[in-house]
């Protein structure tokens, strides 16, 4: 290997392109931030708007790609390289990409889906897919959750498209039901009353429409009482622990038992003795049927035969089971 010619075209090359590649060093520099003003300026003008966040951050990173190929572009012709050259390796290394990127590119798809459809916005509490959690940010490949317990989740957005979707902030309020548990000795007007006065209590539950509360289950142990109220959205789980805290205090001021789960067991001395129907089984009576008239003579034919083997079949069958209850006699 002769790296003395090497050495040459090096230094020739950098003799001739060294102008160009000093522009494309200060258009890259001068790109980048020309890139991030542009970003800045859309978020700015997005604000004003009243375009969700979740819309804005999706559309805010898409300029910010194709901003960072067009940079990409204009570095490559000052340095001199063919760009029709480079999009004809660009485009062939693009289906090469999509086709190894194709999950990337269906979240992709799917992010302009949820755009589109817009099923939640930024603060909503969601569940999908049985994920909880309050959305982040929806970007262009990914949905990004808060879990209850301040956990960041990230879903791929064909995950969110295809799975259900429960918005619990959209409707603006949510109903509470509650089940509680009280003694067959109860008096169930008076946990009624208690549960009732609970509820009304709290400001935060809404009196239209008004509480409901009623006697819903007989279990084996106690009697189940189900109760439930409306709460705007924000409100849900502070209504929830109020509640069930406060009923459960005015149970006991109240003497109202809470049973455990039990059984009654009984001994007993008396036989017993089962009804018997003495009468044997009826005889088989067959049903009724249309008889379907068959146009074709050769079918008709077959079907006749078919039927007479069936009969032959069923007096044989008859005639076995005949013999062997006489020769059990």
């Amino acid at each position: 290997m002769d790296w003395e010619a090497i050495k040459n075209k090096i230094i020739s090359f950098f003799q001739n392109s060294g102008l160009n590649i000093l522009y494309a060093i200060l258009a890259f520099v001068a790109g980048l931030v020309f890139v991030k003003l542009i970003v800045l300026a859309l978020k700015r003008i997005f604000s004003r708007t009243k375009m969700e966040k979740v819309t804005q951050g999706f559309f805010v990173s898409t300029i910010r790609v194709l901003l960072y190929v067009c940079l990409v572009f204009v570095i490559a012709q000052i340095l001199g390289i063919n760009t029709t050259g480079f999009l004809a390796v660009l485009s062939t290394a693009g289906i090469a990409v999509s086709l190894a990127l194709q999950s990337s590119l269906s979240n992709l798809a799917n992010g302009v889906v949820l755009l589109i459809t817009h099923p939640f916005k930024e603060g909503d509490f969601v569940s999908i897919g049985g994920v909880e959690g309050t959305i982040k940010t929806l970007d262009m490949t990914h949905t990004v959750l808060v879990s209850v317990d301040n956990k960041l989740l990230s879903i791929p957005n064909s995950t969110v498209v295809s799975s259900v979707i429960t918005n619990y902030n959209v409707l603006g309020k949510r109903k509470i039901i509650f089940n509680f548990a009280v003694d067959y000795a109860s008096d169930i007007k008076k946990v009624k009353e208690i549960i009732n006065s609970v509820m009304y209590s709290n400001g935060k539950i809404k009196l239209d429409p008004a509480p409901f509360i009623a006697l819903k289950t007989l279990n084996d142990s106690s009697l189940g009482i189900m109760a439930n109220c409306w709460v705007d959205s924000e409100d849900y789980w502070d209504v929830f622990y109020f509640v069930t805290e406060n009923v459960f205090n005015e149970f006991k001021r109240n003497k109202i038992s809470i049973p455990f789960n039990q059984m009654e067991v009984r001994l007993r001395e008396d036989s017993v003795e089962m009804p018997v129907i003495q009468e044997p089984l009826p005889e088989r009576i067959e049903k009724p049927t249309k008889e379907v008239i068959i146009a074709d003579p050769i079918e008709r034919m077959i079907v006749k035969s078919e039927k007479k083997r069936a009969q032959k079949k069923a007096k044989k069958q008859a005639a076995k089971t005949e013999n062997k209850e006489k020769k059990s006699e």
